[in-house]
């Protein structure tokens, strides 16, 4: 039983890992690779936000939203998280930026948010309810919601965050028409 169990883990964690590009960055990022239905909405959660309080995504409608999936151990999630800042500064109130922690502690979110300086929502999925509202293999995984409330965009998969800035810069405009 032992064996087992920890053939499963071992199994889970190389998947896990794989998906997630082993903490490099995937140099086969293909932006495409996930195509939305063009007629689907967003799913609407609350969560709990790492700097406290609640945030509802419906909240958001009315701007575009970059909702993106990742974890503090994902090294191509990490990597293009600089981008958002920029992101921020070049779109302001046209643009919500949403980063949802998948099932990590709030300690050890805090700690990386804080070292980067990092100021947009944070929300904490500690038991991975509102990842599987938007189900994926890997992450990052980012949804980009138009204004109408629509999918416009997804991204599976994460560049240098200089490339990031450019791939979600066309998928923001397309969003705001």
């Amino acid at each position: 039983m032992r064996r087992l169990f920890a053939l499963l883990l071992a199994a889970w964690m190389c998947l896990a890992l794989a998906g997630c590009g082993g903490g490099e960055a995937i140099t086969d990022y293909d932006p495409t690779a996930v195509t939305p239905d063009p007629a689907l909405r967003y799913t609407d959660f609350t969560g709990e936000l790492l700097a406290g309080g609640e945030l509802t995504l419906s909240d958001y409608e009315g701007k575009v939203i970059l909702l993106n999936f990742w974890a503090t151990w994902c090294g191509p999630c990490v990597g293009e998280m600089p981008a958002f800042p920029q992101l921020l500064e070049k779109y302001g109130d046209d643009l919500a930026i949403i980063a949802v922690d998948l099932q990590e502690d709030s300690r050890t979110v805090a700690d990386f948010i804080a070292d980067k300086g990092y100021d947009f929502p944070v929300v904490l999925d500690t038991d991975g309810t509102i990842g599987a509202l938007y189900p994926t293999d890997a992450i990052p995984y980012t949804v980009i919601i138009a204004p109408d409330g629509t999918i416009s965009d997804t991204s599976l998969g994460a560049g240098p965050a200089e490339e990031m800035v450019e791939e979600y810069s066309a998928m923001i405009d397309a969003a705001l028409g």
